[in-house]
């Protein structure tokens, strides 16, 4: 990967596997970073247990390990700078929107998906970030999107790098005006959304406001403004 530094990075490049994240996860982690990229998953994982499609068709499918010392949320950052570097390395002829917490969206259809899991090992916190992007899906839901006819703008190994490159600066340097940066490319600031729980035996309907420090959604119900975490729940009617 071009510009990278070498000496601070595990690369691991693969064909196929299981899942890169996965993987990473059995891997010491024996420098600042550990990334693995691979053509294809076998069985690759979403959020709340969910399958990622993973198909040898030229989409993006890597994860970095990483200790994180800034105290912000990660999620949503991983996310904030994947749109950042997709509208980058695009010339700003792609605009990926934020979907709450941190799916990305071209034309109201997801083309990525990020999966943020950690362990503690020796005392400290260390991070794996998952990462899906989808360029060519020769089946898909509805609301699977993918890159496409657009990858001519934004190739592959381009995007790559941009991206690591854009993690590893965050990593450490930090980001600090990450909440307004991440509430601009929002889809649905101000909108009415339904919020429905992860067991999917409550919903709550209100006004997106935004998101807090900690990174959680900020929703404005009849009653009262609720501070509603990622890990409680999900939002329906973006796509």
């Amino acid at each position: 990967m071009k510009g990278l530094n070498h000496e601070n990075i595990d690369f691991y490049l693969l064909e196929t596997v299981d899942s890169t994240n996965t993987f990473a996860k059995d891997k010491k982690l024996l420098k600042n970073f550990l990334i693995v990229i691979s053509e294809r998953q076998t069985a690759g994982r979403g959020r709340h247990g969910k399958q990622w499609y993973s198909p040898d068709s030229g989409n993006i499918y890597m994860t970095i390990k990483f200790k994180d010392k800034n105290n912000i949320p990660l999620s949503l950052i991983i996310g904030l700078l994947i749109s950042e570097s997709i509208e980058s390395v695009s010339g700003k002829k792609i605009s990926a929107g934020l979907k709450w917490p941190n799916d990305l969206l071209i034309n109201k259809q997801k083309v990525c998906g990020i999966l943020v899991e950690s362990e503690i090992i020796n005392g400290e916190i260390e991070f794996i970030v998952g990462i899906g992007i989808n360029y060519a899906l020769p089946k898909k839901e509805s609301w699977w999107g993918e890159i496409g006819k657009l990858a001519k703008l934004m190739p592959r190994e381009k995007l790559i790098n941009s991206i690591l490159h854009a993690i590893i600066y965050y990593a450490e340097n930090g980001y600090p005006n990450w909440l307004a940066a991440w509430e601009k490319r929002c889809m649905h600031i101000g909108d009415e959304l339904k919020v429905i729980s992860n067991n999917q035996q409550d919903e709550d309907v209100g006004i997106f406001q935004g998101v807090d420090e900690k990174g959680n959604m900020l929703l404005k119900t009849s009653n009262e403004l609720k501070s509603i975490s990622s890990g409680e729940c999900s939002i329906k009617g973006i796509y």
